[in-house]
């Protein structure tokens, strides 16, 4: 099994609607990707120097089923629209 796990931090620009699009976009990858097993996501509701303003954490089967996620029409929408409102991006993946 392979974790993926991903912090955003949005620009200092980004309106609530394009956050709210980059939160709608990650949540309906779950039903758009027959890869992701499981998927949670949502905003940082802490603060801190070291914070990011958001995250998402997804489940695959292996290695290869997460290239294939990543090289999805729907991962690819996700990343050539909502995620242009993020400024940072710290993400790994784990095997568990």
């Amino acid at each position: 099994m392979l974790r993926h796990i991903v912090l955003l931090t949005f620009k200092d620009s980004a309106t609530e609607a394009e956050r709210q699009a980059l939160h709608d976009a990650v949540s309906a990858l779950k039903d758009k990707v027959p890869e992701v097993l499981s998927l949670t996501c949502g905003a940082n509701v802490g603060s801190g120097p070291n914070h990011h303003d958001y995250a998402l954490v997804a489940d695959f089967e292996d290695m290869a089923a997460f290239k294939r996620y990543i090289a999805s029409p729907a991962h690819r929408a996700y990343v050539d629209g909502p995620a242009k409102a993020v400024a940072r991006i710290a993400a790994i993946q784990q095997q568990i």
